[in-house]
């Protein structure tokens, strides 16, 4: 049985933040039922849907319409967890705010995740994951000195969704002791400064160590390729000179720490740029792995997908998906011994589950004919596929390895 089995969870969110954390509670073996609207979630036309969606139903409901909002109570009414990404203020309006879900269910967790925060000075604006790297420094750090450099994973919204699960499921340990439920939140700027802990510590006589450090950064070897080395401490870098026959700089004084290295960058970088660039890539690579030394290739995305390590944890699946065809997505990345959580599924197509869902919830078929008809709700259109995506073979299946799935 999956960590989460029984809980179910009504997710009312969009985007990246608040999908993506809902979809780490279907990861977990919760029952997620995504309600969207009937034109369906605002990056749904995105390729990233389906990565920040995966093993929910979908139902595509009308919140504006009084038989919509009912519809959304008595999920509430049945469910454990509640997750909306709006802005403050918008959930109310549209009937389905904390107040009245709650009213209707007292063990309910409401989870609610902002740009923000729910409150203060900026509680109204609109914001995005690229404003919060602006305004937390994190596109400053990247620049390392020179101009500023957007980092292209939508980190605050992946970590705000971390932050968001992880008060979920703090809530749902405190109600099993309390019995009661309770309100949660966390923001994108929350997730800036948290997600950058080590960085946001201020004391006088602090050293920067943000500036560029030779034994801990980018170098290109002769064939044009790139690697990253990683000496974060002493003993990698009396390693690193050996690897590199360099040993006379092992108890160069000026080199006998991290901070002594970081203050005089400008004599030993030119001596590792020189090294470097004497070979190919696959060279130092090699000579690194030997000496154990943390290093590692600069590649695309697409070719770790396929990477051993990768297709030995399982670490992407393969669907068919009634939208898009053939669909490789992340695989499972938590681990448990006793209570292994098992593949989600894929995503699901718009208003796949409506019907499903509603009778379910006690609404029989003509009414929810009836409903479709006056537009309330949405149900795939003639032809679509409604029975959800298999797993497909991979094509290297990996080790067995239960408790990685």
């Amino acid at each position: 049985m999956e960590p989460l089995a029984g809980i179910r969870v009504v997710d009312l969110t969009s985007y990246i933040a608040g999908s993506y954390a809902a979809m780490m509670l279907a990861d977990l073996g919760a029952r997620v039922d995504k309600v969207e609207s009937l034109e369906g979630d605002s990056f749904r036309e995105l390729p990233g849907f389906h990565g920040w969606n995966r093993g929910k139903r979908s139902i595509a409901v009308n919140l504006k319409a009084p038989e919509g909002r009912a519809i959304v109570e008595r999920l509430a009414a049945r469910g454990d967890v509640v997750m909306e990404n709006m802005r403050p203020g918008v959930a109310d309006r549209l009937g389905v705010g904390e107040a009245r879900l709650r009213g209707l269910n007292p063990r309910l967790i409401y989870c609610s995740i902002t740009a923000f925060g729910s409150t203060g000075p900026y509680a109204d604006r609109p914001g995005f994951d690229p404003l919060l790297q602006a305004l937390a420094g994190v596109m400053t750090l990247q620049g390392f000195g020179g101009p500023p450099q957007y980092v292209r994973i939508a980190i605050t919204d992946y970590y705000a969704a971390a932050l968001g699960t992880q008060a979920v499921l703090a809530a749902l340990f405190a109600r099993e002791r309390t019995g009661q439920g309770q309100r949660v939140e966390t923001s994108l700027l929350q997730a800036a400064l948290a997600l950058q802990s080590g960085n946001v510590v201020d004391y006088a006589g602090k050293q920067s160590t943000f500036r560029d450090n030779p034994t801990y950064r980018l170098y290109q070897a002769s064939d044009g390729e790139w690697l990253f080395l990683a000496c974060g401490n002493q003993t990698f870098w009396v390693k690193l000179c050996t690897a590199l026959r360099l040993e006379r700089l092992a108890d160069d004084p000026r080199f006998a720490s991290w901070l002594l290295r970081l203050d005089n960058r400008e004599a030993l970088l030119p001596l590792l740029e020189e090294t470097f660039r004497a070979k190919p890539r696959s060279h130092w690579l090699d000579v690194l792995a030997a000496h154990d030394i943390p290093a590692a290739p600069v590649q695309p995305l697409a070719e770790f997908m396929d990477d051993p390590a990768v297709r030995h944890h399982a670490m992407v699946r393969e669907y068919d998906h009634p939208d898009v065809g053939r669909l490789r997505l992340m695989g499972q990345p938590l681990g448990f011994s006793a209570t292994p959580a098992r593949d989600p599924g894929p995503p699901p197509a718009l208003g796949q589950h409506t019907g499903e869902v509603l009778r379910e919830l006690g609404w029989d078929d003509a009414a929810i004919a009836d409903l479709e008809a006056r537009a309330v709700v949405r149900r795939p259109g003639a032809g679509a596929p409604g029975a959800p995506g298999t797993p497909l073979p991979r094509r290297q299946p990996p080790p067995p390895a239960p408790d990685r799935r």
